[in-house]
């Protein structure tokens, strides 16, 4: 909370108290555990607000516009990023959180396993932070590694420099992507008109949202040593441009090490920047008398695109942690990020409104943030106004959930309203289908954004599958997010030329919490490729559909005469009724 707008805060919450939330039951106490540590002033916590009769996106817009810091939604319930001062103000209106919790945990965890790392690189060492996170250093040394070590599948790409290099050359970092796919010398040219659809993953926007480039980490090693190895990777890598952006915001993110290393994680420490540095638009003097984590330099680079920008979930306030600068896309991170998007993405929807991307629209795209366990997709400005492309939107974000449960909406449907975000304006200049997953939450045991590194592989174990999935959609992340998710194929050999082949296919394989769950429909059919998927000019050969319904088992036998020796990979794909084919999923042919 941003202490110099106190004491016209509490009157503004008093005020709206005594009109609108007379009614409000007496609050429950703060958990004793918080309000009695010592110095438990200086210690951030996370609130649980309830919402009570009111909107939450209506609860959440008041609670941002009076300076509290709402950082996610738990149920019934607001989480707002403060301190007890802020517990106090809360409870003074009758909106007393019902439990508090350690926005982080209050010593440094010490890592207890292993670094992932890929096989070629194993032995080698990256400099951590804060119990095993790599630095900024880390990961450009990793990137300079991976793409030296991996020249099959990996090109690195500078695509611009961060605001404090502007500045001066020798301070701040390059900007770098990782392009991952197979025979990368002679692909990811920087050329909209890709023979490869591209899935676009990026990381720690947020400089203090750790976890989001640990996981970009953790996708890239999971691609490069799953090739030639996991036949989905493999058959993914041979059609689809991985990219994939580990820190948007190395700036910010120097900051927060610095502060955890130097001061801690109390609520003056930098360890709480949320921005990028550029301070060339404060009117005052940042991070000085209040709570770091909503009065620091910078631009909220998630509220500085170019789309709806300066609208609902931004502040005017230059020291606030929504301020979304003085013009969309007016800071280096994004604008030059914008144009290696561009450079990546065709722009496959029309300026319109209302205007749809089609159905053969390729690219997907995913920002990683923390936290809340949350799927969210355009519009992110008001939950009444859906995006043209709602209904295939909806489909893939609801597929994500299905892997790592998180709840599915649009911003203001399940968490509140938000304007120049990352998501928006890559669907609506572009047209491609666009996420946000945040990460984490006190249900999960992680809370907050310094969860502890100990939490990494079960982030990693919710979200490999997620990532994995929409990856290979990009093709037509519209269509193929509306059929059947194939799953648990086998295959055996017969006598003679001929292999039986299983899988269990669903069309009901949604996420369950979330906002016009899509409706499953019947699996109606199935088939099988043989070493080229459809579309590299596969073959298909069917087989059985066992039963009926929305979930279902396959089974049958395909012909492999004249099969070559070697290790060959079969695909499996299935139908539904209203004629949907979902993705490919692949494995080897047994005994190949």
């Amino acid at each position: 909370m941003a202490r110099r707008v106190h004491r016209q805060r509490i009157g503004l919450l008093l005020l709206a108290a005594a009109v609108s939330l007379a009614t409000t039951p007496a609050a429950v106490a703060v958990a004793d555990s918080a309000v009695d540590q010592p110095g438990v002033g200086d210690q951030m916590l996370l609130l649980q607000v309830p919402v009570g009769d009111q909107s939450h996106t209506a609860l959440a817009e008041r609670l941002a516009h009076e300076g509290f810091e709402v950082v996610g939604r738990e149920g019934d319930h607001l989480v707002v990023l403060g301190v007890a001062e802020d517990a106090d103000e809360l409870a003074a209106t009758g909106l007393e959180p019902i439990r508090t919790d350690p926005a982080a945990p209050a010593a440094l965890p010490l890592s207890e396993g292993e670094h992932p790392l890929p096989d070629r690189l194993g032995g080698r060492e990256y400099p951590t932070f804060y119990g095993g996170y790599r630095t900024v250093a880390g990961h450009q040394r990793f990137a300079d590694d991976v793409a030296a070590a991996y020249p099959d599948l990996v090109r690195k790409v500078e695509y611009g420099d961060s605001w404090r290099r502007q500045q001066d050359w020798s301070t701040g970092h390059e900007l770098t992507a990782l392009c991952i796919t197979a025979d990368a010398a002679d692909h990811c040219a920087l050329d909209p008109d890709s023979p490869r659809p591209r899935f676009l993953l990026l990381g720690q926007i947020h400089a203090r949202e750790l976890t989001t480039s640990e996981l970009t980490w953790r996708f890239i090693t999971e691609l490069l040593d799953g090739h030639r190895r996991d036949a989905e990777i493999t058959t993914l890598l041979a059609g689809t441009e991985i990219w994939v952006v580990p820190q948007i915001n190395p700036d910010g993110v120097t900051v927060v090490e610095d502060g955890i290393e130097e001061v801690g994680l109390g609520s003056s420490s930098p360890a709480w920047q949320r921005k990028n540095v550029d301070h060339a638009n404060n009117v005052a003097e940042c991070g000085t008398g209040s709570s770091w984590s909503s009065n620091h330099d910078g631009i909220d680079l998630n509220r500085n695109w170019d789309t709806r920008w300066g609208g609902v979930g931004t502040s005017p306030n230059p020291c606030g942690q929504t301020y979304p600068g003085p013009a969309g896309n007016s800071e280096p991170e994004t604008d030059q990020l914008a144009t290696l998007i561009e450079s990546l993405f065709p722009d496959q929807r029309g300026p319109g409104e209302d205007d749809a991307a089609p159905q053969t629209t390729t690219g997907t795209m995913i920002t990683l943030h923390s936290t809340g366990d949350l799927v969210l997709f355009p519009w992110g400005h008001d939950a009444a106004q859906q995006a043209p492309n709602d209904a295939g939107l909806r489909s893939l974000g609801f597929r994500l959930s299905h892997f790592n449960g998180y709840t599915t909406g649009q911003p203001p449907e399940v968490l509140y309203a938000v304007t120049g975000a990352t998501d928006d304006w890559t669907y609506d200049t572009l047209g491609i289908a666009s996420y946000t997953f945040e990460i984490g939450s006190s249900a999960s045991g992680c809370p907050g954004f310094h969860a502890a590194y100990s939490c990494q592989d079960m982030f990693w174990d919710l979200n490999r599958d997620a990532l994995l999935y929409a990856a290979k959609t990009a093709r037509q992340p519209y269509a193929l997010s509306l059929g059947p998710t194939v799953s648990e194929v086998t295959s055996t050999r017969a006598l003679g030329w001929w292999a039986s082949v299983h899988a269990t296919a669903d069309d009901d394989a949604y996420g369950e919490v979330g906002v016009d769950r899509p409706a499953a429909q019947d699996v109606v059919a199935a088939e099988v490729y043989l070493d080229a998927p459809p579309w590299a000019g596969g073959t298909p050969q069917p087989i059985g559909v066992q039963g009926s319904g929305a979930e279902v088992e396959l089974g049958g036998v395909i012909s492999i005469a004249g099969l070559p020796a070697g290790r060959h990979p079969i695909h499996v794909r299935a139908q539904d009724a209203d004629g949907n084919w979902g993705p490919v999923t692949s494995a080897w042919l047994a005994g190949s």
